[in-house]
């Protein structure tokens, strides 16, 4: 008996380790992507963003980018 209570402990503690490291993952890329950012789903959500002033310039490079199809020199 000690031993399925160790093991189910030890699988509840697996469980809320990955959750807590899913978490953070998911944060950090969405700090780092420019469609989780600003949530773009669309061409049309893309053109808005790119007019508005507020969006410091090299983000709103990126999203011309995207916008256009094009890639980047470095990624070449």
């Amino acid at each position: 008996m000690n031993w399925l209570i160790t093991l189910v402990t030890v699988a509840l503690l697996l469980q809320v380790v990955l959750f807590i490291m899913g978490r953070r993952i998911r944060k950090r890329e969405k700090e780092n992507s420019i469609i989780e950012k600003y949530k773009i789903n669309s061409r049309q959500r893309a053109w808005q963003l790119l007019g508005d002033t507020s969006i410091p310039e090299e983000d709103r490079e990126k999203i011309r980018v995207l916008y256009e199809g094009e890639e980047s020199e470095e990624d070449s």
